[in-house]
């Protein structure tokens, strides 16, 4: 794949599935090391990371509409792990062991971060052309 030929689109598309993939990768081993890994949110972000290389490579009228789905799985995945991280939220920042968190603020904050940057990037490139102007 040159990265050159391709338009402004695709180019943000190839970016914000690089950033979804070193989201993912830390997510999973964010997931390991704190016995936090959910499914879901593993396949929400993987299937972000393939809409992503799918809507920059794909030529077709279906591929045309991959990075809103990408927007969709990755939001969705980002709230489900912030639902799924409310134990660590309520024990941190209150100073209690209620919930038995076993992980901290910070890999949460990083995750969600990558996440909406992820997204960020994702909406950029629903609002550019994907064609290139000739």
């Amino acid at each position: 794949m040159n990265l050159k030929q391709k338009s402004a689109s695709a180019k943000l598309s190839v970016v914000g599935g690089a950033l979804n993939l070193i989201t993912l990768v830390f997510f999973c081993i964010y997931g390991a090391v704190y016995d936090y890994f959910d499914i879901v949110v593993f396949l929400t972000l993987a299937l972000g990371v393939v809409c992503a290389a799918l809507y920059a490579l794909g030529s077709g009228k279906v591929s045309e509409i991959l990075n809103l789905v990408a927007v969709l799985c990755v939001s969705f995945g980002v709230g489900l792990f912030f639902l799924n991280s409310y134990p660590v939220w309520a024990d941190r920042l209150n100073n209690i062991t209620m919930y038995g968190s076993r992980g901290t603020l910070l890999p949460v904050i990083s995750i969600m971060v990558l996440c909406f940057v992820t997204v960020f990037l994702y909406i950029a490139s629903c609002f550019t052309r994907k064609e290139r102007a000739a």
